[in-house]
């Protein structure tokens, strides 16, 4: 039987939660729903497993650093000292990456790219405004960001 290893978990629109889940990668994709990408972050030794193919998935955090985006629930888990296979957090890189994503980012796509700084956003769209041929469409989608009247 497959030892567990804690984890967290990040859903769209939802803060970090920790989990236990059996440290397999059958057990990884049947918590993602699918074939998994992994990226890491170093030196804090934690691997990021995200789903292959995110078509149709709402976009979910930005990635740190603001290059780009995550889309659907990712994992975060260790990266075993030896071996090939995923290690438990420990409880001080469960703390890090539970302030690191808290909440979700605000973050802006322009067609396809996504951009976390608004001056980055005016730059592309201004440089669009020229380039689009009359009646042509460009679609600017807004994710993330506080609620209207929420608290802090």
């Amino acid at each position: 039987m497959a030892q567990n290893m804690n984890i967290l978990i990040v859903e769209p629109g939802k803060p970090p939660r920790p989990a236990a889940i059996p440290n397999t990668l059958e057990a990884v994709e049947k918590t993602l729903g699918g074939a998994i990408q992994v990226g890491c972050f170093l030196p804090q030794r934690v691997l990021l497993l995200s789903r292959e193919d995110t078509a149709g998935l709402a976009p979910n955090r930005v990635m740190p650093g603001k290059r780009g985006h995550i889309s659907g629930t990712f994992l975060l888990c260790g990266i075993p000292e030896e071996g090939n296979c995923f290690d438990s957090l420990t409880s001080g890189q469960q703390k890090e990456f539970q302030d690191l994503f808290a909440s979700p980012d605000e973050f802006m796509m322009v067609g396809s790219d996504s951009y976390a700084d608004p001056d980055d956003v005016a730059d592309v769209v201004y440089g669009l405004w020229d380039t689009l041929a009359d009646g042509e469409t460009m679609v600017l989608t807004k994710w993330g960001g506080r609620k209207q009247g929420a608290a802090r």
